[in-house]
């Protein structure tokens, strides 16, 4: 399938996800796509379970429909502003709308459409050398990450299961902690060592992760990438993270990198998405300033610093701590609160509140009681891993 090309209905004639054959998927996609034809608005997927998401998805991208991916986790502020958002109106035919938390917290939509995913699906394919890319699908399909596996199998005419009980020949996805708690187990590591490649991003992979992943000379591909480039565009050949300590990471497809003054990240690529929903759109000659940190080498290798910005990155999710505080604040008997990203051995990062208790409060909150209340609001990975009091 051509890049370029709109979805056909008829290329999912063949098998391609584990355990369900080709034509029960094509029936299941036709059978979404009949529901779906008087719809005039866009098709907002909140479903967990990958199947079902996947014949929402085709059917949707079949009819040219706009769809729109939503976090089923989301808390009650999370989906206030997904409300608000799409309050402005059905997207363009055709849009492929993902959530993420941008480069300055709260939910954004990032718009991609058919051509820039299979832009970065084709771009992966070639890094593998071509050829089928059978995928292990082990995060969320509404996340870019997940998405994206199941796009580059697609495209590749390659398969994919939802599980990580079979990984031999197969590409995996994760983020250093899904990595880290892998290599604990013997078990874990025949897993990532079977696998033909283990893609690693979203966050920094912590040193001695790294160390243990060299010294038991896995397949690990550390990429560079986020939802506004549809995945990965820079990635560290498995040899080259073998053999170097910092040999930097290769650019993908035909995305091209510059870094303005401050140090700040811009990315030019046909896999980059349009703008946020809502927003000012991406000028293709401009590109995206991404607010992440790096530079090049004599190769045009791209190195990554950091963040520029407030954002806590635990786990591969980013959090602005300013969201979590303003929930805090709101709370009863809750006087002053800060919150911070402390250095966390698994996550990378940690959400850490600092708070002191309203000193007219009878009955001051317990760290329960608040953590309890900001359940209630915000999406598990933005509650804090502990609250200390002051």
């Amino acid at each position: 399938m051509e890049t370029t090309a709109p979805f056909e209905l008829e290329a999912l004639r063949r098998d391609w996800i584990d355990g369900l054959s080709g034509e029960a998927f094509y029936r299941k996609v036709l059978d979404a796509r009949t529901a779906l034809e008087k719809v005039r608005g866009s098709v907002i997927i909140r479903e967990v379970e990958p199947i079902a998401f996947g014949a929402l998805f085709f059917a949707a991208a079949s009819l040219r429909l706009p769809v729109v991916l939503a976090n089923p986790r989301w808390g009650a502020k999370e989906q206030e502003q997904f409300d608000q958002i799409m309050g402005q109106g059905a997207p363009a035919a055709g849009s492929i709308l993902i959530p993420t938390g941008g480069t300055t917290g709260g939910v954004k939509l990032a718009i991609h459409d058919w051509q820039s995913l299979c832009a970065s699906a084709r771009a992966a394919q070639v890094l593998l050398g071509g050829g089928a890319v059978h995928a292990c699908c082990v995060l969320p399909l509404h996340h870019v990450s997940g998405l994206m596996q199941l796009l580059r199998a697609f495209v590749s005419a390659g398969s994919i299961r939802f599980d990580e009980n079979e990984t031999a020949g197969r590409c995996l996805s994760l983020v250093p902690t899904q990595l880290q708690r892998l290599l604990q187990t013997s078990e874990g590591i025949r897993k990532v060592n079977t696998a033909r490649v283990v893609f690693v991003g979203g966050a920094a992979m912590p040193e001695s992760v790294k160390q243990q992943a060299q010294k038991l000379r896995l397949p690990v591909v550390p990429v560079y990438g986020m939802t506004e480039t549809a995945a990965m565009i820079a990635a560290i050949p498995n040899g080259d993270f073998l053999a170097a300590p910092d040999p930097g990471a290769i650019l993908l497809g035909d995305a091209q990198v510059s870094i303005d003054p401050d140090g700040s990240i811009r990315v030019r690529s046909s896999s980059l998405f349009k703008g946020y929903y809502g927003g000012k759109r991406i000028e293709p000659h401009q590109g995206f300033r991404t607010g992440d940190v790096g530079w090049l080498d004599a190769q045009g290798r791209l190195h990554l610093h950091g963040r520029m910005d407030r954002l806590i990155n635990t786990g591969g999710e980013k959090v602005d701590p300013a969201e979590v505080l303003d929930a805090l604040l709101k709370l009863e008997g809750v006087a002053q609160a800060s919150v911070v990203g402390e250095p966390d051995e698994e996550w990378g990062q940690v959400v850490v509140a600092y708070v002191q208790a309203s000193p007219n409060t009878t009955a001051p909150p317990s760290e329960a009681d608040l953590l309890s209340a900001l359940k209630k609001q915000l999406s598990p990975y933005k509650i804090p891993k502990c609250i200390r009091f002051y």
